[in-house]
């Protein structure tokens, strides 16, 4: 055998529902969404080396750990993404890349991606996402010791606005201060998180956006957003619910009923008055979407020419 192709994606997020400590050990609950991670990988088994784009240093961190873990010196190849999220917004772009190419590797392989494979392969290389089990997952995501699954995703829009910059997920759960920020409010994080729970298994949208919005209210204290008060203020008048956002991220979202903005008038008057409101860099809409992976083995072949 010289080749081996496997494919797979992996959906982003709209940052998180989400995130705090308890008990002081950091969780969060991912906010997954109809924006992905696709790749593509073409395993050659007489080489040790890796093509793929170079900015993807942790693609590549991961690809040998993964050979290391299968016991395969002898494997390199070449990665090709086909679909990419934006980089240090908060949409999970690291986790979704990581785990999009570990599925389609292990595919590859003819071994069987599972979700807590692939998320503890993810853990090793940074602080992740839970984007990789399906549906809506509560992870530990620093330190990786539980996850739980809570449900399927409930209908949601998302008006997301981003005014610039980025955030590395490494630099701010090492950033001096998160870990007392994340102690003084565990009480509103535990009521967010019970707010969330509800939201996810009765279906509904409003108490979960309103967990949602509580979380990014104590998210400001250690990644400020300028915008945050009218922006929300704004939703509401709006029909919004509440708002979601990248806690180690730049993204801020409006959360709407989907049945609400159903057409596409409706969705275009709202995206051309955020951006003469608040005039943000990125602006886009998503949809809620369950998480966890597609992945498919393309074959094996002798000779690829």
């Amino acid at each position: 055998m010289d080749f081996a192709v496997g494919s797979a994606r992996c959906p982003g997020t709209c940052g998180e529902w989400v995130q705090g400590a308890r008990k002081g050990v950091p969780f969060l609950i991912d906010c997954p969404i109809d924006r992905f991670s696709e790749a593509r990988v073409v395993l050659n088994f007489h080489t040790k080396n890796w093509e793929l784009p170079l900015h993807k240093t942790k693609v590549l961190q991961m690809l040998e750990l993964l050979k290391e873990n299968l016991g395969l010196p002898m494997l390199g190849g070449k990665v090709e993404f086909l679909q990419q999220l934006p980089e240090g917004k908060g949409m999970a772009s690291s986790t979704a890349d990581i785990t999009a190419v570990a599925a389609a590797t292990l595919m590859a392989l003819g071994e069987e991606p599972v979700p807590e494979r692939l998320a503890q392969l993810a853990l090793q290389i940074e602080p992740s996402d839970s984007v990789m089990f399906p549906g809506i997952t509560e992870i530990e995501h620093v330190q990786g010791h539980n996850y739980r699954q809570l449900g399927s995703s409930v209908p949601a829009l998302f008006l997301a606005l981003d005014w610039g910059g980025a955030i590395d997920t490494r630099v701010f759960n090492a950033r001096p201060g998160l870990a007392e920020h994340y102690r003084r409010y565990e009480v509103d994080i535990g009521k967010a998180y019970r707010l969330a729970r509800e939201g996810i298994e009765q279906e509904d949208l409003e108490k979960l956006a309103t967990a949602g919005t509580i979380s990014a209210q104590c998210n400001l204290e250690i990644n400020y957003k300028s915008l945050f008060g009218p922006f929300l203020t704004w939703v509401r008048q709006k029909g919004g619910l509440g708002v979601v956002t990248a806690h180690s991220g730049t993204l801020l979202a409006g959360v709407f009923p989907q049945n609400d903005f159903f057409s596409r008038e409706a969705r275009h008057n709202l995206q051309l008055e955020a951006q003469q409101l608040f005039e943000p860099v990125y602006l886009d809409l998503f949809l809620s979407q369950s998480g966890g992976i597609v992945a498919t083995n393309l074959g094996i072949t002798e000779n690829m020419g």
